[in-house]
């Protein structure tokens, strides 16, 4: 039998997977209004709660060296542990947009093992090398598919097994392309 080979061109929702993650993406970078450029460390910026009622930097515990809290401006959240003035160590990001992400940081990137939920209801569980996907994971879609293999070039390329109403195919990922067999 020959090996027909089809592309199966990810949504617009699903193309999040594989840019959301990226190195330059403002997700993976600490926001820099509240960056001290001297030292790298985040000034808290507490507002006059009669104001607005809405409070900036560290909130909670030891964000320089420990465990703590902290918003951001844009509204992101971060609780987990810090080293250095730097995310390090198991933390959890809640994004302003919705998406979240638990897992490990090394020197304020995403690195390890860790969960990504998307917005769209998409998740993917698996490693990540210097704040981008890369390493064994799965990638499961909202409607019940999922990709199972090994991701590189922050999940742009890859191998693995789609699963698909309970019935698997080998295939390919390349330049942001699912094919299979």
């Amino acid at each position: 039998m020959k090996n027909h080979y089809f592309t199966i061109i990810f949504s617009s929702f699903s193309l999040l997977f594989l840019v959301t993650c990226a190195s330059n993406d403002p997700k993976d970078t600490a926001d820099s209004k509240n960056q001290d450029p001297k030292s790298n460390s985040r000034n808290a910026n507490l507002e006059d709660p009669e104001k607005s009622g809405k409070k900036f930097g560290c909130i909670e515990g030891n964000c320089v060296n420990g465990v703590g809290k902290y918003v951001y401006e844009n509204g992101d959240i971060y609780s987990g542990s810090f080293k250095n003035d730097l995310r390090d160590g198991t933390g959890s990001f809640v994004y302003a947009d919705g998406e979240k992400f638990s897992g490990t940081y090394v020197e304020d990137k995403k690195q390890g093992p860790g969960e990504y939920n998307f917005k769209n209801g998409d998740k993917y569980v698996g490693e990540f090398q210097n704040g981008q996907i890369n390493g064994k994971g799965t990638y499961s879609f909202k409607d019940g598919k999922s990709v199972s293999g090994d991701f590189t070039s922050d999940g742009q390329e890859g191998i693995g097994v789609l699963i698909d109403d309970g019935k698997s195919r080998n295939c390919k990922i390349s330049g942001r392309k699912l094919l299979c067999e």
